[in-house]
């Protein structure tokens, strides 16, 4: 069991947020934002939060009414945090979305991209924008694209609400009072969009409860105080970077270092020298990006890194792969990197972010298990080799959380080591998906049958497939997304895998299985790669191809594309079904391919 650490107590984020700004340590920083360089651009103390949060909230009041939805982009700096916290403080619901699209040359598809799905499907009363120009530019691009049927949303500057109601110093007794929902543990935070890797975006709903217990779950097991520091560049569109980088800080007093998602993709180093320059601290990000570092960061640099502050590198948002704890931890050992400071987890969305996560500082455990039972859905140890799978655990299920594997079709609890659906009761587990009752009774508040030792609570449905053992998740992959070939199980990842290993041309990079319709058992296979030379894609596709048949009893056919060609969601899985649409349509043409005979 978690240890709870001794910090904010307050119910909402509003109420941690109140409470900090009149604590003893009101005027330290909280938020920092860096630039491209690394240079701080912003930062803000509790106290200057809330005065900035305030203004925000005074302005949206006037636009709209408690219950109303807010369109908040991924603003630059702070002004996301400002935003997002004055949507919460005005009792409005937040709506998390990617940065806009801006300028003359996207004033046409406005409407038609994700944004405008969104908006569809929420009617928002505002959308939250950094300047006034961005304001008239985002009228403007609205204006051209067509009004449709909703009602125009008002677009509010973060940085100059605009507003005529007075806001005060947080101290004064005058000063804006937040909204009675904003200190509602039941009322509805936001919505935040799924990143549609097996289908359309849906909204869940994510109460301020839930925000505040999933991230004190996130703070107990990861064992966060106030000297520690969050340092992260995670979108704050998705649930991973919402959570870790705005929410988790605020719940364990913490503070928080953030930069753009660009930033750290044109230059990693910037992340790890964030690392470096504080004492103690936690940092997450999505398995590539470890891989990102290693292949970005010269050798010859790496020893200037100082990573010994590093006491938590959380690892989840995709699969966890084994090769990638063990490159980067050598990659980095002359950083005084430590292999244990890895901590895999496990989460969704549905249960607003963390379901499981591995101890600190405890070795992640990485076991092996024999690929032609792991089809049959068993988890059979297996010695190393070819013939078997290489898993990661994800860790153990945190406070109040309980994980339960399922058999999919009868929905009876299943025994340790057999694959089946995983399924989690945890006070993060959210209402339902937004306007989408249909939806939201086939995921939320489902029961197992014939329960036994507990197993009898209201879960959310993951659609990931997986297994216990002696408490530790193993991850095998989505239900929507499995190979079935001669009637068994294959997992796309597993093929994945086998082809990028296949030859040095596949090396690190993105890949895509799927089953062929064509072919009766058939599977496909689509992997970027940097490779230009003919004749070496030529025998690159034919050993990844043979390596792919050996594996799997069934045709199969390879496919290379260049780097970046393989359609991703916004938090950067691989959208598999759009591979193969974009692939029969012929809109990914491929550098060089091989079939089997």
């Amino acid at each position: 069991m978690d240890s709870p650490t001794a910090q904010p107590l307050a119910g909402t984020l509003i109420d941690v947020l109140m409470e900090r700004a009149r604590g003893v340590t009101a005027e330290l920083p909280l938020f920092t934002a860096l630039d491209s360089a690394g240079d701080r651009t912003d930062r803000v103390s509790a106290a200057a939060l809330l005065g900035r949060v305030r203004a925000v909230a005074a302005a949206l009041r006037a636009a709209g009414a408690a219950g109303d939805r807010v369109i908040v982009p991924a603003l630059p700096g702070l002004d996301f945090h400002v935003g997002f916290l004055g949507c919460l403080y005005a009792g409005m619901i937040a709506v998390p979305v990617p940065p806009l699209r801006t300028g003359a040359r996207h004033r046409a598809t406005v409407r038609n991209d994700r944004l405008g799905m969104i908006r569809r499907d929420c009617a928002p009363v505002a959308v939250l924008v950094s300047t006034p120009e961005d304001a008239e530019d985002a009228r403007c691009a609205d204006a051209d694209a067509g009004a449709g049927s909703e009602p125009a949303p008002a677009w509010i500057s973060v940085r100059q609400p605009g507003t005529q109601v007075p806001v005060r110093q947080p101290g004064d007794a005058g000063a804006l009072s937040p909204a009675r929902t904003a200190s509602d543990l039941a009322a509805v935070a936001l919505l935040q969009y799924t990143s549609g890797s097996t289908g359309d975006p849906r909204g869940v709903i994510v109460s301020h409860g839930n925000l505040v217990a999933n991230q004190r779950a996130m703070r107990d097991r990861c064992e966060i105080e106030p000297e520690t520091t969050v340092v992260s560049w995670l979108p704050l569109f998705h649930d991973m970077g919402l959570c870790t980088g705005v929410v988790l800080p605020l719940v364990s007093g913490a503070a928080a270092v953030t930069m753009e998602p660009a930033t750290f993709v044109r230059d990693p180093r910037v992340w790890l020298r964030a690392i470096e320059a504080e004492d103690d601290v936690f940092a997450a990000a999505p398995d590539f990006a470890y891989d990102l570092c290693v292949r970005r960061i010269p050798e010859a640099e790496r020893a200037g890194i100082d990573l010994s502050t590093w006491r938590v590198a959380a690892n989840g948002s995709e699969p966890v792969k084994a090769s990638t704890l063990r490159h980067f931890a050598e990659a980095f050992r002359p950083s005084f990197f430590r292999e244990e400071v890895f901590s895999p987890g496990y989460g969704l969305a549905e249960s607003t972010l963390i379901v499981t996560m591995g101890r600190p500082l405890f070795p992640a455990p990485v076991r092996h298990y024999d690929r032609v039972a792991l089809a049959e859905g068993k988890a059979v140890p297996a010695t190393a080799s070819a013939d078997a799978v290489e898993l990661v655990g994800c860790g153990r299920a945190v406070t109040e959380t309980a994980v339960c594997v399922v058999d999919p079709e009868t929905r009876h609890p299943l025994a340790e080591r057999v694959v089946g659906e995983i399924w989690v009761d945890a006070p993060g587990n959210c209402a339902g998906y937004w306007g989408n009752e249909t939806g939201s009774a086939e995921v939320f508040g489902v029961r197992t049958e014939g329960a036994v030792q507990g197993a009898e609570g209201n879960y959310v449905r993951t659609g990931d497939l997986g297994f216990l053992e002696e408490g530790e998740l193993f991850i095998t992959g989505r239900l929507k997304d499995v190979l079935i070939i001669g009637g068994e199980n294959y997992f796309p990842q597993d093929v994945e895998a086998v082809a990028g290993e296949a030859h040095a041309a596949f090396a690190y990079q993105r890949a895509a299985a799927w089953p062929l319709a064509e072919e009766r058992n058939g599977v496909a296979v689509l992997i970027e790669t940097a490779e230009r030379d003919q004749e070496v894609l030529a025998g690159a596709v034919r050993a990844a191809g043979i390596a792919v048949a050996k594996a799997l009893p069934a045709p199969v056919s390879v496919f290379a594309v260049a780097r970046n060609k393989l359609p991703r969601t916004t938090s950067g899985k691989i959208r598999r079904r759009a591979c193969a649409q974009q692939v029969a349509a012929g809109q990914l043409r491929p550098l060089a391919q091989w079939a089997s005979r």
